[in-house]
């Protein structure tokens, strides 16, 4: 790991820990270090990212330790930009920010033994600059889905507690429910654009590499399913808001976790060595 990716990780740790205590004592001060250190690491992260690109001479996304850093780094943005408009920093702080730094640390334990994401070249060919834009838009709805399922997970924990009438001290420090309830249905719509997006962008470029379309391919059919599972969330919004939506988010991102694991563990067209 170079030595900016251990700052980066470290001042992961800092915002990680710090937005749990945060969340725990409600305090402000410790709140402001879980931010700072949390926009300290952001931008080592990024320097990492970019020396990455520099050194090897491609876009950081042809390895499985680039893949897991890069979907850290844009869960750090999904934060941000779900803080920035919705002011739920300490209760979506204790879910993403220890993902955050669980995944750089895992991209390190994966560095050495990191092979290329996909067999055969793909900087070759006329549409070979679709991939950056095929696998930065999936890793873009990744991290939207994470903070849907996050946003679900606060509406089913308030809802069992309204629904008992006994409320612990976690109710009171999660947004209200009809916040939360906004925040899971705008993230599932960004993350479902951005995977529709996704989704096209990589039909274009495989078909234009082999002439194929589809390949049978654990991600592609975790990716379809997935997408399949939050159209029907998002055309039956009215329908399902609440209960029922929140538990469509969870469905919807354990398909997406399917889909990030996929290729590890059943091989396909998509893989990591």
């Amino acid at each position: 790991m170079k030595p900016i990716l251990y700052g980066a990780l470290a001042a992961y740790v800092v915002a990680a820990i710090h937005a749990i205590l945060a969340f725990v004592t409600k305090r402000r001060s410790v709140e402001r270090v879980a931010v700072l250190a949390l926009g300290c690491g952001f931008i080592a992260h990024t320097g990492a990212l970019v020396a990455d690109w520099i050194e090897d001479g491609h876009y950081p996304l042809l390895h499985l330790h680039e893949t897991i850093s890069f979907l850290g780094w844009t869960l750090v943005i999904a934060y941000a930009l779900s803080v920035y408009y919705y002011r739920a920093q300490q209760a979506l702080g204790i879910f993403l920010l220890p993902l955050v730094a669980g995944l750089v640390f895992l991209s390190n334990l994966v560095r050495g033994n990191s092979d290329l994401l996909l067999s055969g070249r793909v900087t070759e060919g006329e549409t070979a600059w679709l991939f950056p834009i095929h696998t930065t838009l999936l890793l873009f709805a990744y991290a939207a889905f994470f903070v849907a399922f996050a946003a679900s997970v606060m509406y089913l924990l308030q809802e069992r507690e309204l629904k008992l009438k006994t409320f612990s001290p976690i109710f009171h420090r999660l947004p209200p429910l009809n916040t939360v309830d906004d925040i899971g249905s705008t993230a599932a719509g960004i993350g479902f654009t951005l995977l529709s997006l996704g989704i096209i962008t990589g039909v274009i470029w495989s078909s234009s590499r082999n002439g194929r379309m589809w390949h049978n391919d654990p991600i592609e059919i975790f990716a379809v399913l997935t997408w399949v599972v939050y159209l029907a969330l998002i055309h039956y919004r009215a329908q399902w808001r609440g209960r029922k939506a929140a538990w469509i988010g969870v469905l919807g991102f354990a398909l997406v976790a399917c889909t990030l694991v996929g290729a590890l563990l059943m091989g396909g067209y998509h893989v990591f060595g």
